[in-house]
């Protein structure tokens, strides 16, 4: 019966393996700690990469707009404000 409804269902996954854990010896427990803590390391560095990796993407993207505004004659202050960059950094476009 259990078996069936575990499919169905993804809380009544996660509470047969949550009972699946308590009910497994300590040693088994602990490898089971380990394995899920790995996990979630692996799934923060991975969001955290992915983060950055587009913040990355919008900088470079900015300072895209910025010097093709600079090159169109487009006024310091107005790129400044559009794009939120610095004087320099807009001047070293």
């Amino acid at each position: 019966m259990i078996e069936e409804c575990k499919n169905d269902n993804e809380e009544i996954k996660e509470a047969v393996k949550q009972l699946t854990e308590m009910s497994a010896d300590e040693y088994e427990r602990e490898l089971y700690e380990i394995r899920e803590r790995s996990r979630l390391t692996y799934n923060t560095e991975i969001n955290e990469a992915k983060r950055k990796s587009l913040a990355i993407g919008k900088a470079e993207e900015k300072k895209e707009i910025a010097k093709k505004m600079k090159e169109k004659g487009f006024d310091i202050k107005l790129i400044q404000e559009i794009t939120n960059l610095t004087t320099d950094e807009i001047n070293s476009l």
